[in-house]
């Protein structure tokens, strides 16, 4: 079980249910046993009339005096009833018993006991008994009431009690449920903070939270700025080395290219590849450094905040070639992808646009359903098939003498692919070049991860 909710409740209940299982036994008990011993103590006042009511016949024989008894020991069923028995075998038994009879137990004289018992009609009794030795003759005197009418109004209280606990225990499960959610409610900020950390509004949780949780927030807070920290770091060395090796890279490419240079021209070549190779390297570092930005990693990406730039610094780059880089998009808010993967994808698909484009550009995006829809066409010479086949194979370039390195359609797939998203190119539909078509899944707004 996760929910704190549902232990909270649930550990409540069964505190609650034992709490006040114990109290309603308790009070049951104590309410029998104070019954109990007021009645016990009236029949034993009662047993002591009826011993002193008691004479000695000339025949030995023990005898009640009539006059003396309460008139209940005459009434049929009154239930008051007593059974006098004696040792050698006399009974007397009280007018009301009828022609029933009540059960008595031998004790010896000083001795007495108490039980419960069916008396005549159902009715339950109450006896008392107590061992006598009067006038030399040893007896036993059993003396019961009916307590039919004391146990009906104690089991009313009990059902009344009973009631008032589970309303009770009700009433707090609801109050506790109350509290809970109340508690809950206090870290509603925090989840707000979450939502904007996740759209990059913010780089810290707030610290308005109860002082439980206020520990466990500021080491987050920490945890978070230490990674913000150690990626601005990583994005600055990063490109400070795409910076600092590229001044040695063009001078080693040079010298290469020097006819003077005494090398074989296959190795000569072959060194040359592999600097311009190191170069493009160091180039895509340093495009990466620029269109990442000041943005956290995380952070969500806007399509009208981003694209603009994006493709304003693509112009740029190409320069003097004039382009019409068209933006179409047909968004709101940020989307939920990753801002640093978006523009790495659009960087490289622009860039790549605006490489074989002769004058026009034209970048899309849509949400359909549950996907992003992303399509960058160009007014350039196209592909054919073969080369549509081959255009996304790292390190592909189909145009020797445009400057590239081969290696951003095959970045693009792997990004692509990494959302379980899904690449395609084909003949632009408007501006007769090539067009790239991505779709990104991205189900109820929550965020595609990358594999």
């Amino acid at each position: 079980m996760k929910s704190l909710e549902s232990r909270l409740h649930i550990g409540l209940g069964i505190s609650l249910f034992v709490l006040i299982g114990a109290v309603w036994w308790s009070g049951h008990e104590a309410m029998h046993r104070t019954a109990d011993a007021f009645v016990l103590s009236r029949l034993e006042h009662d047993a002591e009339g009826l011993v002193g009511a008691l004479t000695r016949r000339a025949d030995g024989h023990l005898e009640v005096g009539n006059q003396r008894l309460t008139p209940v020991y005459h009434q049929p069923f009154s239930g008051h009833y007593f059974v006098i028995e004696t040792v050698d075998g006399q009974r007397i038994r009280s007018r009301s018993l009828w022609d029933q009879d009540l059960a008595d137990r031998p004790l010896s004289p000083g001795t007495s006991a108490h039980w419960r018992a069916i008396g005549p009609d159902q009715q339950r009794l109450l006896v008392w008994e107590g061992g006598y030795h009067l006038d030399g003759i040893e007896f036993a005197l059993a003396i019961a009431e009916d307590v039919t009418a004391l146990d009906r109004a104690l089991a009313f209280i009990e059902q009344l009690f009973a009631g008032l606990a589970i309303g009770g225990l009700v009433i707090m499960l609801l109050v506790q449920r109350f509290v809970v959610r109340r508690a809950f409610a206090a870290l509603a900020p925090v989840y707000q903070d979450i939502e904007r950390l996740e759209s990059g509004q913010t780089l810290a949780l707030t610290e308005r939270v109860p002082s439980e949780i206020l520990p466990l927030v500021r080491k987050l807070n920490r945890l978070l700025l230490h990674f913000a920290q150690r990626l601005e770091r990583s994005r600055t060395v990063a490109g400070n080395l795409a910076h600092s090796i590229k001044g040695p890279l063009s001078l080693l490419r040079q010298q290469l290219k020097d006819p003077d240079l005494n090398i074989a021209q296959a190795p000569r070549q072959t060194l040359i590849d592999q600097v311009e190779r190191l170069r493009q390297l160091a180039e895509r570092q340093l495009k990466r450094a620029r269109l990442a930005g000041a943005g956290g990693a995380g952070v969500r990406f806007n399509p009208n905040a981003e694209l603009p730039t994006l493709a304003r610094l693509l112009g740029r780059i190409h320069a003097p070639k004039i382009l019409d880089i068209q933006l179409d998009l047909r968004t709101s808010g940020l989307l939920s992808v990753d801002r640093e993967d978006m523009l790495e994808l659009l960087g490289n698909l622009l860039d790549n646009a605006c490489k074989w484009a002769i004058a026009h550009v034209r970048c899309s995006v849509t949400v359909l359903g549950d996907e992003i829809v992303i399509r960058v066409e160009d007014d350039g010479p196209g592909c054919s098939e073969h080369d549509i086949a081959a255009i996304t194979e790292r390190g592909v370039r189909l145009d020797e003498q445009i400057s590239g390195h081969g290696l951003g359609l095959a970045i693009a797939r792997e990004i692509v692919e990494s959302y379980q998203g899904r690449i395609r190119f084909h003949p632009a539909s408007t501006l007769a070049g090539l067009c790239a078509e991505i779709r990104l899944p991205v189900g109820d707004g929550q965020w595609p991860s990358p594999c």
